[in-house]
């Protein structure tokens, strides 16, 4: 068989990794290919947000970072339920303490 013969199953209408099956929520590729969605979502959209992490580990998202306010916060977690929604999702997303301190600090 040469090596650019299409397969009997006529594979090269099909996109990558779909072998006839609908994408499955649960599909690791599919996961995968929604984290990194996520990424671009994140750096592009009104957030800018870069300081955040979403991984997959054992079947589920885990994001983790942090923002600079309650509201930033606020659309990221909208955000990743947007992008996200139906996959199991963990969030460990803090918000900055940017205020300036309420009293001095004393050094030994």
């Amino acid at each position: 068989m040469s090596p650019f013969a299409q397969p009997a199953s006529g594979g090269a209408d099909r996109p990558a990794g779909d072998a006839g099956h609908p994408a499955d929520a649960g599909d690791a590729g599919n996961i995968e290919y929604r984290v990194a969605h996520l990424h671009d979502r994140l750096a592009a959209e009104e957030l800018a947000e870069l300081g955040v992490r979403a991984e997959v580990r054992a079947g589920s998202v885990v994001v983790t970072g942090t923002v600079p306010s309650a509201e930033c916060r606020e659309t990221l977690l909208r955000t990743v339920h947007e992008e996200l929604a139906g996959l199991a999702v963990h969030t460990d997303v803090q918000v900055a303490e940017t205020a300036s301190p309420d009293h001095a600090e004393d050094l030994p």
